[in-house]
């Protein structure tokens, strides 16, 4: 049984949260992978990102989430499609009208989007107005017309690109599906290419229009400074990013199934072709249209003519193109010495450990019998002692205690002579388990360490404790090699901005369902091999336990390793402490077990070392011991 890794974490962020939303409640995936951005419509793209994430870097990803996941909710991809069809290479246009509808639907929907879109909008819109200045005249009327329709209030010097066009920008406030995007922008882009009669005659060639030259002077002056990816005067390329909404299946006809009813525009129109569409009364859209003048300039366009005219601008804007410039800048400013980066998280997975033979099974099980046995046992007796039962003496109720009834003899009685039974127990716990399977745990110390792991799961077991036990290491399904192969680096340069490029292997040798018996038919099959991502192996482990409803959850970790991957040690390292504080804000208890190892000292704080790894299983019992009896409190 196979379990896809999605966010392993104990406490999630904004982003995260928006990431499982948009896989779980409308099938997109949301992948984080080498430095690039994009989206086609079936899958986000997003740079590989720190753990922790800089703030603002986690602002503009919440935001950009945000406009994606109202696409999916409200956009109707067959529109999108016909238009595209209709209209090839001015794709922009729609998808600023689009854009602008999405974005109004989800803040109705969904409080608190308008503020991350606002916060997003403030950090690209001095790359924006960048831009703006080399940009050519469809690309930059496209930008005026979402700034126009959207919700924000700052135009970009772009008020004069919109002269002419105030009838049709008035009725925006009564489209409210795709088709009515559809239908607002082909008559925009209609009547735009009717005052575009000199440049498609080629009179005017590649020269400015009047309207633009008069834009870019009426402007307003761009920052010296721009934003803090700016600050590095490197000139932006356009990017050849996928369009939101229109992927390679979606060119050819095939689109993303719409999402649940309750998250689409609630309007069964939106999912009907133009041609019926134009045949019906909607919203006050479907009875007004371009004048003849303006349907016949464009019916008379050739499509290559089209495509000149618009340059190629595609379906991307300049907003969108910005916030994903922005995303991919801020993601190769990032230096894997000082931050905990995964190349890739596509090929990780939690995997039963399978099943051993049944000659290693009993093997196993004969292996050290006598002393397994009394290491059980002398867990089980001394955390079993702590639950005894006394008498609380004086009492001013209770029963009698016939050590003090002395008192009401006194000169002057004492009435506190009575007594209360009370009850020393411990309170209700689940452990969890995470064993170190790297590649520095040979044959020796797996063998002590399946010992000591037996132990623990049949003392837990008579104690009635819920317990859990996985492994970690990494696999082979991804390597540096292909890192360098898919992202074009070589491999040196991979390693250096990136912690962990292979895939993390979480194996399952008991869950806190099963019983011991399962797990000891898999412990034989346990080999130590591949890397010590340790800090993502304790997210994995806080994350299964967290959600139990014992009152006290204990992590016991079992390493012979400092944590390391193939990138930054250190990275690895102080990601691991992060991780390890992130867990016990969380009130989860977190114990570790060093095999010859001081770093884990570092990481946990309640470690011991073990030198001699025969003595592994005595001391592991000691401290787990000693750990457990720290939850036994007084009641009655």
């Amino acid at each position: 049984m196979e379990q896809r890794l999605c966010v392993p974490t104990p406490s999630k962020t904004s982003s995260k949260k928006l990431a499982r939303t948009l896989t779980d409640r409308f099938g997109v995936t949301v992948v984080c992978r080498g430095e690039s951005a994009y989206t086609d419509g079936r899958q986000i793209v997003l740079p590989s990102l720190p753990d922790p994430m800089d703030e603002d870097l986690e602002r503009m990803i919440v935001g950009y989430l945000d406009h994606e996941m109202a696409h999916v909710a409200f956009s109707d991809f067959d529109q999108v499609v016909a238009f595209n069809q209709q209209y090839p290479g001015a794709e922009a246009m729609l998808n600023v009208v689009e854009d602008a509808l999405i974005e109004k639907l989800a803040m109705q929907r969904w409080p608190g989007v308008r503020a991350n879109l606002d916060a997003l909008f403030n950090q690209v819109k001095r790359r924006v107005r960048s831009s703006l200045r080399r940009a050519d005249p469809f690309r930059r009327f496209c930008t005026a017309v979402y700034l126009k329709l959207s919700h924000h209030e700052d135009m970009l010097g772009l008020h004069k690109e919109l002269v002419g066009f105030d009838d049709l920008v008035a009725e925006f406030p009564q489209v409210q599906t795709t088709a009515d995007s559809a239908r607002l922008a082909a008559r925009l882009l209609r009547r735009w290419i009717s005052r575009q009669r000199p440049a498609i005659n080629g009179s005017e060639g590649d020269s400015k229009s009047e309207t633009e030259s008069e834009s870019e002077n009426d402007s307003e002056p761009v920052s010296a400074q721009g934003d803090e990816s700016e600050c590095r005067n490197v000139d932006i390329e356009e990017s050849n990013s996928p369009t939101w909404g229109v992927s390679e299946q979606t060119q050819t006809g095939e689109h993303e199934p719409r999402s649940d009813g309750d998250e689409a525009s609630g309007d069964q129109e939106a999912n009907e072709s133009p041609q019926s569409m134009d045949s019906k009364q909607h919203t006050g859209l479907a009875g007004s249209g371009a004048s003849s003048d303006e349907e016949a300039v464009a019916d008379s366009i050739d499509p290559t003519d089209l495509a000149a005219l618009t340059r190629g601008a595609g379906g991307q804007s300049m907003i969108t193109g910005a916030i994903l410039e922005s995303i991919e800048r801020a993601a190769k400013a990032i230096e894997g010495d000082d931050v905990y980066r995964v190349y890739t998280r596509q090929h990780d997975r939690i995997d039963m450990v399978p099943r051993a033979r049944e000659c290693d099974v009993a093997e196993l099980i004969q292996r050290n019998a006598d002393i397994v046995r009394r290491l059980r046992r002398g867990l089980t007796n001394a955390l079993r002692s702590a639950e005894k039962r006394w008498w609380r003496e004086g009492q001013p109720r209770g029963e009698l205690s016939p050590r003090t009834l002395h008192r009401l003899c006194l000169d002057r009685p004492q009435l506190e002579v009575f007594r209360t039974r009370s009850v020393v127990q411990g309170r209700s716990t689940a452990v969890s388990i995470v064993l170190d399977a790297s590649g520095s745990m040979t044959q020796s110390k797996m063998d002590v360490a399946r010992d000591a792991v037996r132990v623990l799961l049949e003392a837990l077991r008579d104690l009635k404790i819920p317990v859990e036990a996985v492994t970690f290491t990494t696999g082979m399904a991804f390597d540096a090699n292909k890192a360098m192969v898919d992202s074009g680096a070589s491999a040196n340069s991979v390693r250096k901005r990136f912690a962990r490029m292979s895939n993390l292997e979480i194996g399952i040798i008991k869950q806190f369902e099963e019983p011991v018996k399962a797990a000891l038919s898999r412990l034989p099959s346990v080999q130590g091999s591949g890397l010590t991502p340790l800090g993502e192996a304790m997210e994995i482990g806080a994350r299964r336990i967290i959600i139990r409803n014992e009152t006290r959850k204990i992590l016991l970790v079992i390493t012979d390793g400092r944590a390391g991957c193939e990138g930054s040690s250190a990275a690895c390292h102080r990601h691991a402490q992060l991780v390890a504080r992130r867990i016990l804000a969380t009130g989860i208890e977190v114990v570790g077990v060093g095999i010859q190892e001081e770093s884990l000292k570092e990481v946990v704080p309640d470690t011991i070392v073990v030198q001699d790894i025969q003595d592994l299983p005595a001391q592991l019992c000691k401290l787990l011991g000693r750990t457990l009896k720290k939850g036994v409190c007084h009641v009655g």
